[in-house]
């Protein structure tokens, strides 16, 4: 349901809520080495997402990102929101052009169920809670494989 785009910056946006402060901004090579995302391609939604208020940026030897506002303040939806819109929420479960309410396909009310549920979702969660799971080694933000997670190191990442 997410674009690989926003898969990228909900996976910034995480980074950075743990690592960087107006104090201590994050580099794009740094963003792009450690979430293992393409430096061109994490460097144009780094600065989409300037562009939409949710980090700010400075320039210069100590420049970089970091988030505009605390993560607590900022829902999984609002990064959705600026990255892809919110057509994702409003699509036909198998793709058709003209479904609704008023004429629906044959999934229409099972997809819609989900659909809504996973927007009420979103719209609650925020990054503060993403990084809460991640500092409490309940969950991991790197392509890292352990096979047995419960018992793997713990790391801020």
């Amino acid at each position: 349901m997410l674009t690989k785009t926003t898969e990228y910056a909900l996976r910034a946006m995480i980074y950075l809520a743990l690592h960087a402060s107006p104090d201590k901004k994050i580099g794009i090579k740094e963003v792009a080495q450690e979430l293992d995302i393409p430096m061109a391609f994490i460097g144009k939604i780094l600065q989409e997402l300037v562009r939409k208020g949710l980090l700010a940026s400075t320039k210069g030897p100590h420049g970089g990102f970091f988030l505009e506002r605390p993560a607590r303040a900022i829902t999984i939806m609002d990064v959705i929101r600026e990255i892809d819109g919110l057509e994702a929420f409003k699509r036909c479960g198998l793709g058709l052009k003209k479904c609704s309410d008023n004429h629906p396909c044959p999934l229409h009310q099972d997809f819609k169920i989900y659909r809504d549920g996973l927007a009420r979702l979103f719209s609650q969660r925020t990054i503060q809670d993403l990084i809460a799971s991640i500092e409490n080694g309940e969950a991991f933000l790197t392509n890292l494989d352990f096979p047995d997670f419960k018992n793997a190191p713990k790391t801020s990442l």
